[in-house]
């Protein structure tokens, strides 16, 4: 694979299905290490797998947490246009009384935990998306809108799903052209008076509250 022309080598990179496989690429060699840096886009899903081995106490203390796979995947990558971040569906079958502690490793949408890698990374963004664990995001509320809004200044798409989210501090998104919110519980002290979605060149919205479509829209 190394004697590819270096451009090959990164669009074969990033076109991982799980960019889990790159961390792995980057101890290959130090040619393949300076390249994943190049790629485009980072996809990572924590698999049903990774999460029961994470808990088994004969396996927990061999998995890596997935925060901290992330942060190394994301951190120095210097041409990143997508970012997609998420658990599995199959995750979604865990119910609330299933979980025994109040961990946060698979809260995506915290904010200490996207501040970490997103000012770096941001200004390129064109995609991003978090699919959050909703056993463990249900009862924390986000402002990583905030904070999207105020790094990622050429986003064209923005999903999230599974999250409680506050439209509080969040600035204008006149880039963004599509927009998903997810199975989304949205919570301040007076929407009606907020600008919920304040991007101006809107062409695809899809809002769905709990498992209930309440607006799908297209300009």
């Amino acid at each position: 694979m190394e004697e590819l022309p270096p451009p090959l080598i990164v669009e074969i990179l990033g076109r991982l299905v799980d960019s889990a496989e790159l961390a792995s690429c980057r101890l290959v060699s130090k040619n393949l290490n300076a390249l994943s840096y190049e790629v485009a886009s980072v996809h990572l899903i924590w698999t049903l797998s990774r999460y029961l081995k994470s808990r088994a106490p004969e396996t927990k203390h061999s998995v890596t947490p997935f925060k901290a796979v992330f942060s190394t995947l994301v951190r120095n990558s210097r041409t990143l246009e997508s970012v997609s971040i998420g658990v599995d569906k199959s995750l979604g079958s865990i119910s609330y009384d299933d979980v025994e502690d109040e961990s946060d490793d698979l809260y995506l949408t915290d904010v200490s935990f996207v501040r970490e890698w997103l000012p770096e990374i941001g200004g390129g963004l064109k995609s991003l998306s978090f699919s959050d664990f909703w056993v463990q995001s249900c009862w924390r509320k986000s402002e990583v809108l905030s904070l999207i809004s105020s790094c990622c200044h050429t986003l064209l798409e923005l999903k999230v799903k599974n999250a409680w989210l506050s439209v509080d501090g969040l600035d204008p998104m006149p880039t963004l052209t599509s927009l998903t919110l997810e199975f989304i519980r949205l919570d301040d002290e007076d929407l009606n008076k907020l600008p919920l979605v304040p991007c101006y060149n809107k062409k695809i919205i899809i809002w769905l509250i709990s498992q209930i479509p309440m607006l799908s829209t297209t300009w």
